[in-house]
Formats: C-alpha cells, sequence, structure tokens
C-alpha cells in the first residue's frame, strides 16, 4: 500500500473517532439533563463534577437573584454547541435544558 493510500485510511480512521465521540459527548450532555429534571434537589452543586465527555462550568450566581444558581455542562469536541444547562434556586432544579447544535 502507498503511502498516500495509508494517509487515507488514517483520515478516515480519525474521522470516525471524531464523529464517534461527538456522538457520546451529545448523549452524556442529554442523559445529565435528564438526571435532574425539573423539580429534583441537588443537595451540594460542588459533588457535579464535570466526565470525561462533558466539562462544568459553574455554578454560578445570578447578581440580580442570589438564590439562583447556574451549571453548565458543555460537550468540548462540539465548543459547547452542545450542553446541558441546569438553573436551580434553593437547590432545587427550576430550569434543566439540552441544547443541541
Amino acid at each position: 500500500m502507498n503511502a498516500i493510500g495509508k494517509m487515507g485510511w488514517l483520515v478516515v480512521a480519525g474521522i470516525v473517532v471524531y464523529v464517534s465521540v461527538l456522538i457520546a459527548q451529545n448523549q452524556a450532555a442529554a442523559e445529565l439533563c435528564d438526571s435532574y429534571p425539573v423539580g429534583s434537589r441537588i443537595e451540594d452543586l460542588e459533588n457535579l463534577s464535570g466526565t470525561f465527555f462533558l466539562t462544568r462550568m459553574g455554578p454560578i450566581t445570578d447578581p440580580t437573584n442570589p438564590a439562583v444558581q447556574k451549571v453548565i455542562f458543555c460537550a468540548s469536541m462540539a465548543m459547547c454547541d452542545t450542553s446541558c444547562s441546569l438553573e436551580l434556586e434553593d437547590r432545587v432544579v427550576t430550569s434543566a435544558r439540552f441544547l443541541d447544535f
């Protein structure tokens, strides 16, 4: 097999790996939002850690309402276009939004 053929297979393998990880990140974000429906209670926001597929940002306190906190888990390979955004008031989920690109 010549060098161009080997390079072609490497490119195809890279694309397959990238798409596979992108799909896994998308599923991880969707499952996370499903795990915390509106009305569920989260005792310790600091224990909500990121995973291999998702990066955690927050908790971020709303400057207009200090009781409201927001935590965003985003898929880094999708440049955070895919994410799960949880909004909490007094440790109770008031909004769980899954955003997909």
